[in-house]
């Protein structure tokens, strides 16, 4: 047994280490790409896009049918079970696909944007793509071979780069944004399929679909019903407000989501089957998620608190000032994804004892709650900016929301989560609040971005240590004996 957890530890380590270096490495190339993308096409070429990406990201959620997390979830899938989903999967790819395919002229007509139709014939081949695709990323993640992610993953994202880029070069507009992101698609997928040995049968286990569509059903109705949370907004503002407005919400988000998801896609994707595999160990499951969560938020507070502190300089400096309407937006967002960490531990420790269940009650609730304060939102604000500003007080109320279920599952009382959060949370205050004065001076704006970063770090640190944060230390630790590992 001690053998088992020695063995369970080592490989979550590893598929940590992968996984966060998949994330970073992905992250740092997309935010080069979004950052020559914004600089070379127009706030307007973006709102056709991202008007897609609305209807897509729900699409996508049906597809998934929540097979992918029920095959994780499962010890002991087999050939067939995986068979059995990638069928059912794809079946629900080519009706969706016939969906958007006869609705998509329609849907241009209601955006005034005849461009739209061709568009979402094109990127609606994806749906066919990412259901092959999530049965592969199932496999590799309920095995925690996350190595392969991480090269999958980079060299997609690399050659769609390039791919994206030449075409806004050479005058494409929109379509180049098409190009990136159906070639970031397609080689990912086609990279996992070459290094990822499952022999696929046509007669897939009919047997163990249904206990897969019990766990799996209530996963995929909280997904819809997150989705719904998530691209809520964009679609009332591409057609309340305009196609400017939409852009311009959305690369606010863009930044602080690429800092976001790095660590909570790394912790989300590590900590599920891990935590899988031990599900009958609450004290173990317990001390793992304090873990996650504390190392967790002492980075992505400050990440997130710090940019907030530099936005402005940093659209200028970076996007150029045609983008300076999105810096409210990017401010707003660094509130709302710092809690995400703690959404994320908290529902990957409830997901992996087989609660899903309580996922979907909690996403009801929470998301009932969402409709109720976008609405009087809606009804009573006469800007965009304002509807952003909702996501941060349902931010609130859904980490409260979050936590309760496992104070009774693991004993994560509210006041050990409190322990575990309030020194990151007030010492990032404290460092978010100096480099906005620093912001103040009056300085050439390179050196004052630059100013404003190396001393956000240097504050940050230095609090960290007077007040002996043990989240600094593991951090040092961790370090330390990864190199060790490298040595060995």
């Amino acid at each position: 047994m001690a053998e088992d957890k020695s063995g369970l530890k080592d490989k979550a380590f590893k598929g940590l280490f992968w996984k966060f270096s998949e994330r970073a490495l992905v992250q740092i190339v997309s935010l080069i790409v979004s950052i020559v993308l914004a600089r070379l096409l127009t706030p307007d070429d973006y709102s056709v896009v991202g008007i897609v990406g609305v209807f897509y990201a729900f699409a996508n959620v049906l597809i998934s049918a929540g097979f992918n997390s029920a095959l994780i979830q499962k010890k002991d899938a087999i050939v067939e079970d995986y068979s059995g989903v990638l069928w059912i999967s794809l079946g629900a790819a080519v009706v969706m696909y016939g969906i958007i395919f006869f609705a998509a002229p329609y849907i241009a007509r209601l955006y005034e944007k005849e461009i739209l139709t061709l568009i979402f014939r094109i990127m609606g081949l994806s749906f066919i793509i990412n259901a092959f695709k999530s049965v592969l990323c199932a496999r590799i993640s309920n095995q925690l071979q996350f190595k392969k992610f991480f090269w999958s993953t980079f060299i997609g994202t690399a050659a769609s780069a390039v791919i994206g880029i030449t075409m806004a070069l050479k005058g494409f507009g929109p379509w180049a944004l098409v190009g990136q992101q159906m070639s970031n698609s397609i080689i990912d997928t086609l990279i996992l399929t070459f290094t990822t040995k499952i022999k696929y049968v046509f007669r897939g286990s009919t047997k163990n679909i249904p206990s897969l569509f019990n766990y799996g059903w209530k996963i995929w109705a909280s997904g819809i019903i997150h989705t719904i949370y998530q691209e809520i907004n964009p679609l009332i503002i591409g057609l309340k407000y305009s196609g400017a407005d939409l852009a311009y919400y959305s690369k606010g988000g863009t930044f602080p989501g690429i800092v976001n998801s790095t660590l909570c896609d790394t912790v989300s994707a590590v900590m599920f089957p891990v935590m899988s595999k031990m599900q009958e160990e609450k004290d173990a499951l317990l001390k793992y998620t304090r873990q996650f969560i504390s190392g967790a938020s002492f980075l992505i507070f400050p990440m997130m608190l710090g940019f907030l502190a530099v936005s402005e300089n940093f659209v200028r400096v970076v996007l150029t000032d045609k983008w300076l309407p999105a810096v409210i937006y990017m401010q707003i967002f660094c509130i709302v994804y710092m809690f995400n960490i703690i959404h994320t531990g908290n529902l990957q420790v409830i997901r992996a004892l087989g609660r899903s269940d309580v996922t979907l009650i909690m996403e009801i609730i929470k998301k009932f709650s969402y409709a109720v304060v976008i609405l009087l939102f809606v009804l009573f604000s006469n800007g965009p900016e304002m509807l952003a500003v909702a996501s941060i007080v349902n931010t609130l109320i859904a980490t409260v929301i979050n936590t309760v279920p496992n104070v009774k599952f693991i004993g994560y009382k509210m006041r050990y989560q409190l322990y575990d959060l309030l020194p990151n949370l007030i010492t990032s205050i404290i460092m978010c609040v100096c480099v906005l004065l620093i912001g103040r001076l009056e300085l050439n704006i390179y050196l004052l971005l630059f100013i404003q970063v190396f001393s956000g770090v240097v504050i940050y640190l230095t609090l960290n240590i007077l007040i002996r944060n043990p989240n600094l230390k593991f951090a040092v630790n961790t370090v330390k004996g990864f190199l060790k590992r490298k040595n060995v």
